[in-house]
This record gives C-alpha cells, sequence and structure tokens, in this order.
C-alpha cells in the first residue's frame, strides 16, 4: 500500500482528501501546514506528497522547493492541488517549486488517482519520464493529464495524444 502526505490548512479538504484515498487504497498522512508537513515527511518517509498552495506558515510551493533540495526527499513525486489555475500559478509549481503536476481544483477524483497510481508505480527514484511513457502506452487516458505535468520532465512528444 503506498503512502500519501496529504498537507492543506483546511480541516475538511484535509478530511476529504484522507477519507478519498484512504477508500482508493492508500496510506494517508495528513498535515496542516508547510511547517508539519516538513517535519511529518521525515518520519512517515511518503512515496508522494499531494500539496495545497495556499497556506499561512509556508506555502505549498516553498514546501516543494524544500522538498527537492533534500538529498533524503529530492525525488518524491508531488502533486500541487490548488483553486491556482492561472498558468502563472502552473508555471509558479514547476519552474519554482519543481513540483512535477499542479492540479486544479475542482478536480476529477479519477485524474487525481491515475496520477497518484502513476507517481507510486515503479521503484522509487525511477525516472518519471519512464512511468509517464509507459502509461501512455497502456491508457490513452493520460492525453488529458499530460497537461498537469510539469514539461521540464518531458522528453517525447506527446502532441499526436491531443487530436
Amino acid at each position: 500500500m503506498a503512502k500519501v502526505l496529504v498537507v492543506d490548512d483546511e480541516p475538511d479538504v484535509l478530511e476529504v482528501l484522507r477519507k478519498v484515498l484512504d477508500k482508493h487504497g492508500y496510506e494517508t498522512v495528513a498535515a496542516a501546514s508547510g511547517e508539519e508537513a516538513l517535519e511529518k515527511i521525515g518520519e512517515a518517509r511518503p512515496d508522494a506528497v499531494v500539496l495545497d498552495i495556499m497556506m499561512p506558515d509556508l506555502d505549498g510551493w516553498e514546501v516543494s522547493k524544500r522538498i527537492r533540495e533534500s538529498k533524503e526527499t529530492g525525488d518524491l513525486p508531488i502533486v500541487m492541488l490548488s483553486v491556482l489555475s492561472e498558468k502563472r500559478d502552473r508555471n509558479t509549481s514547476f519552474e519554482y517549486a519543481g513540483a512535477d503536476w499542479h492540479v486544479s481544483t475542482p478536480f476529477d477524483t479519477d485524474d487525481l488517482f491515475f496520477i497518484l497510481d502513476l507517481a507510486v508505480s515503479g521503484e522509487r527514484g525511477q525516472k518519471l519520464e519512464n512511468k509517464i511513457w509507459n502509461a501512455i502506452k497502456r491508457d490513452r487516458h493520460m492525453a488529458k493529464i499530460l497537461d498537469m505535468i510539469n514539461p521540464k520532465i518531458l522528453e517525447h512528444d506527446y502532441s499526436f495524444l491531443k487530436k
């Protein structure tokens, strides 16, 4: 069972995310702030992180950046989950924070499960590019997910999927 660290300062949102992920077969660890997330990540050793962006202490972008800077956690799959949906917000998630995905809310739970299943598949540290390429071979649904992925990790031309 894969473990996901879920981070959101809104208790109701955090509880809903935990219940949805638990029901889908994930073990969840919750953090209600950016600081708490950074504390728990070392203890919990999650397989992926789902981060809200707008939090009062450390925003999700800063948390993601710090996760990336650490040798122990630098290869963790990071999903930014936020109401912020503008191109500049996605670019900040990718360029500044180093997140792998930016999913705007409201979101389709099937899309989130697809992303998390992809993120935790294979060996930890396996290049995300390979995971994505294998997922594309298996599932055409991946075309929709491509818009949520950090373009820097994509080395192939996937435009044929958007036709």
